[in-house]
Order: structure tokens, then C-alpha cells, then sequence
């Protein structure tokens, strides 16, 4: 609890009742803080948005390069966008 002292009087014999902080002495009462409650650990993955934007990699090869910079941008040492991004380079020297 964040409350750790009476803001009216100083003491720092506060009490939980009903859902509220009391203060022993002077009866004051506090609201409890919603940041009291524990912290859940985050988890973010993103191996499903890489796996969609492969997926338009093999879908849409007009747009290649945007979709293999995207994933690159996310994780750049992804072996099959680099695959890509190699076969693309292989293209593009073939044409000049």
C-alpha cells in the first residue's frame, strides 16, 4: 500500500476497513490506490505478424521488397526474408 503515513495528523497506524484506509487516531480515511494492485508480467510476441508478412511475401511479389524490409525491421536475422532479400538482389543485377 501506498499510504504509509496520516496525511492530517502524521501517524503512521493506518488500518484497512471495508475497502478503505483509516488512520487509528484521527479516523481519516483514504481511498486505496489502484496502483497497489501487482503488476502482471507483458508478453509480446511477434511471430505470428512475421509469419503473415511471409505470408504476403509468397502472395504478392510485387510488393516484395516493402514486406521483407517490414520483417527485417522486426527481426533481422530472419533466414527466410533474407533468402528473399537475396533472391531479389539476384533479380535485380540480372536485369541491368
Amino acid at each position: 500500500m501506498k499510504i504509509v503515513e496520516c496525511a492530517a495528523c502524521g501517524s503512521k497506524e493506518l488500518v484497512e476497513d471495508s475497502g478503505v484506509v483509516v488512520c487509528v487516531y484521527c479516523q481519516t480515511k483514504y481511498l486505496p490506490e489502484r496502483d497497489d494492485a501487482p503488476t502482471r508480467a507483458t508478453v509480446i510476441t511477434v511471430g505470428s505478424d512475421i509469419d503473415a508478412l511471409l505470408q504476403k511475401c509468397r502472395d504478392d511479389p510485387a510488393n516484395i521488397r516493402q514486406y521483407v524490409s517490414l520483417i527485417l525491421d522486426i527481426d533481422p536475422t530472419n533466414v527466410e526474408a533474407q533468402k528473399y532479400l537475396n533472391l531479389m538482389r539476384k533479380k535485380k543485377k540480372w536485369w541491368q
